[in-house]
Order: C-alpha cells, then sequence, then structure tokens
C-alpha cells in the first residue's frame, strides 16, 4: 500500500477506536436496566405517584403502600428498591404496591423496576427507622449486666445491675449509679410508686423501697414466714401493692404497710395489672411443673382478689419447657410476654390469637424484662449470647423496640 493510502486510513480508523474507548469510559446517563437494547418485550416506565406513610416507617416492619402507574400485578415480576436493597412485596397491581423495606437504618431513594420497562421508575426519597437497636450498655462493654428494668415518667431507664448496683439511664443513654451495689441491690422486679419511691424485691420475704432521688435501699415490708420467696411485685389503682413468686398465697399490701394474703398454690413468674371492661385484673404467669398459663384475677372495689381463670394457654401455643420471664400490656389491651423462645417476645392479642413479635428482628436469646418508655417505646433485657464453645459472643443488654403503639396506663406513680 502506497504511504499516502496508508495515511488515508490510519486518519479515518483512529477517530473511531478512540470514540470506542471512551464510550466504554463514559457512565450511563440513563438509569436503565439493560446494558444494550432490551432482548425481550418492552413496556411503560413505572411511576411513583404517592407513599403512605409519606416520610418515614419502621424498617423491615411497615408495609409501605406505593401508588403510581404502570406497576405489575405479578409480585416476582416487580422490584422495589430501597437504596440498593429491594424489598419485599406483599400484593402487587398495575397501580399499587405493598411492600416491607429492608432492615436498613436512614435516608434512602425509593424506585421501582418491572421486568418488561427498561428503565426505573422515578425516585422517591423516604426514610427508614430502626424498629430494634442495642440501647444501653455499649456493644463492647462486658461487665455491665442489665436484668430487671423499669421506666419513670420521663423516660430514664433504671436497671438492676449486678455489677454496679442499681443504675439510671437516661434516654441519651448516660447513666449514673441511683443505688449503691450492696447485699440487697440485685431486683427481680421493681416498681415506682407514689411520690417517686422506688419498691423492690428480690425473691426472699422483703419489699424494699429506694427513695425518690436515689440513695440506699431499706425494707419496707418483711412478709412472714421466712421461707417467702417474693420476687414480683405490682401496684393497682388504688395503691395496693401485689407480692408474689414461688408461695402458696400472693400478698396484698396496702400503703399503711397492712397485708392480706390469697390462697394461691402456683409458682408465679410474672404479674401485671391491667383494666378491662371496667374491671382491674391482675395478671400472673403461672408456672405449672413445665407448663406456662396466664391467668388473670379479679380485684373488687375492695380490693379483695377474686377467683382465678385462664386467660392464655402458653405452653399449649408455643410447647413445653419455655418460660414467661415477664408481662406487659399496650394501650389497647395487646399483651406481651418476655420469654425463652428463640424469637423471645410473644404478643397476645385481646381475641387470644399471638404471634412473634419481630421474629426476623429480634436476636435469638431469652427476653428476661419488659418496660414501657415514652411514646411507642418497649424496652427489654436481652440476655448474653454465647457462642458454641461458651463463650460470650454479645453481652446482655437493654434493647429498644418500637411497637408503633403506646402503653398502657401504670399506676404505681
Amino acid at each position: 500500500m502506497k504511504l499516502k493510502s496508508i495515511k488515508k486510513f490510519l486518519f479515518k480508523i483512529i477517530p473511531l477506536v478512540v470514540a470506542i474507548i471512551f464510550a466504554g469510559c463514559t457512565e450511563k446517563t440513563t438509569d436503565s436496566l439493560y446494558s444494550g437494547n432490551p432482548s425481550g418485550p418492552t413496556g411503560a416506565t413505572p411511576e411513583i405517584s404517592t407513599v403512605n406513610p409519606p416520610n418515614e416507617a419502621l424498617a423491615g416492619v411497615t408495609a409501605i403502600t406505593i401508588t403510581g402507574k404502570n406497576f405489575l400485578s405479578d409480585t416476582s415480576a416487580v422490584e422495589v428498591y430501597f437504596g440498593s436493597l429491594a424489598g419485599k412485596i406483599i400484593s402487587a397491581s398495575p397501580t399499587q404496591l405493598t411492600v416491607i423495606p429492608p432492615n436498613i437504618e436512614g435516608a434512602v431513594n425509593i424506585k421501582i423496576s418491572t421486568n418488561v420497562a427498561e428503565l426505573f421508575s422515578n425516585i422517591y426519597t423516604y426514610s427508614l427507622a430502626k424498629a430494634v437497636k442495642d440501647f444501653y450498655p455499649d456493644a463492647k462493654d462486658k461487665t455491665n449486666v442489665p436484668a430487671s428494668i423499669i421506666v419513670d415518667n420521663a423516660g430514664n431507664i433504671y436497671s438492676s445491675n449486678s455489677s454496679y448496683g442499681l443504675v439510671q439511664i437516661t434516654p441519651d443513654s448516660v447513666s449514673t449509679v441511683y443505688s449503691a451495689k450492696g447485699g440487697e441491690t440485685y431486683w427481680t422486679t421493681m416498681r415506682f410508686g407514689p411520690a417517686g419511691v422506688l419498691y423492690a424485691a428480690r425473691g426472699n420475704q422483703a419489699v424494699f423501697t429506694i427513695p425518690a432521688g436515689g440513695g440506699k435501699n431499706s425494707a419496707w415490708v418483711v412478709l412472714t414466714p421466712s421461707s417467702l420467696k417474693i420476687s414480683q411485685i405490682e401496684f393497682d389503682p388504688m395503691g395496693n401493692l401485689w407480692a408474689a413468686g414461688k408461695n402458696s398465697a400472693i400478698y396484698r399490701i396496702k400503703p399503711d404497710k397492712s397485708t392480706k394474703s390469697y390462697p394461691f398454690s402456683n409458682f408465679v413468674t410474672a404479674m401485671r395489672i391491667f383494666v378491662s371492661g371496667g374491671t382491674t385484673y391482675l395478671y400472673a404467669a403461672v408456672q405449672q411443673s413445665s407448663n406456662i398459663v396466664i391467668m388473670r384475677m379479679p380485684i373488687d372495689a375492695n380490693g379483695d382478689l377474686g377467683t382465678p381463670e385462664n386467660y392464655f394457654d402458653f405452653t399449649g401455643n408455643y410447647g413445653a419447657n419455655y418460660v414467661v420471664n415477664d408481662i406487659t400490656f399496650a394501650a389497647d389491651g395487646e399483651m406481651f410476654l418476655a420469654t425463652d423462645l428463640p424469637s423471645p417476645i410473644v404478643y397476645v392479642n385481646p381475641d387470644k390469637t399471638s404471634g412473634l413479635l419481630y421474629p426476623d428482628l429480634l436476636l435469638k436469646s431469652p427476653a428476661l424484662s419488659l418496660a414501657w418508655g415514652t411514646g411507642n417505646i418497649l424496652y427489654y433485657v436481652r440476655r448474653q449470647i454465647n457462642d458454641a464453645t461458651g463463650a460470650l459472643l454479645i453481652p446482655q443488654s437493654i434493647v429498644k423496640v418500637n411497637v408503633e403503639k403506646p402503653g398502657a396506663p401504670y399506676y404505681g406513680m
């Protein structure tokens, strides 16, 4: 080939090669699902019009409804992305999708793809909040071991702690010793009473008090005989304190410290007062050999305890050899049970249907104690998690759970 012809060829081919190289390095200017032309049939690009709830939802929990157009009815042919992660689609139609978002936290961009459209939908900016978060102590803190908990009206948590005594924890996770460690500072149950006094028990014959603002505890009432094991206490709307445990009776203690016993030959592992249909009931988790049942007893206008009735068969629903460590109620009458099931918190609706609270979000370790915080927050103590060799893997901690509803009234304060 002549030199002149070679030059002409090079002038033609070099710009083409350069163009191809730079085209391969340039970012896409459209949010396309395809690297080139789609190989299958194409459809209209999906469009998001509204999202409900409109601004924020609980990650992994809240069912979000997305309204728009050009969606598909086949849930397997649609994806809803929250950032880079896809949610779980519950139902789908050409104009509406219901989806559970992935368990991530913070600001995310929602966008939708279908298997017939080349482009993603428009972007909807959204926020996801964690439904379950470890609250206290720090994840690396292996010496701070919270046990039973209670919360005051300001949202401060009080944690019986085997290492430090009774610890007050603010909503910002700042902790101070409220009652110094001593012979009687590890409590199985605590309740606030009138004037901010904290009442506590630990499995012996006495109920103790800690003064408002903190300080040294003292025995308030000592029951007889000395063999009594008071591990659970609870206030009713009349100011009476109810005490129970592994005994042959449940005890009522009036504000003047006078006591009365009511025969009850069952091991009470948890107690809670709840008013239902105008009647005040004392609910108790009762252990009978390997069986656990939730019982309730009415409290009349004179403060006397009525005949027990079975309310919920825990063992019948969840199997033998599991225990209930605590009971609490939401304002709408939904009961929550702290258990040692693999998914540790059970909810029981007023119609007695039940289920596991956030089974995909709670770590598989027993729940020891429950306490309502402010708003829709339920706190629980999660037992430590060990590895296969028995070595400590995750320390015992207080966990903050948003259950999307407030707690029932508390009658101590």
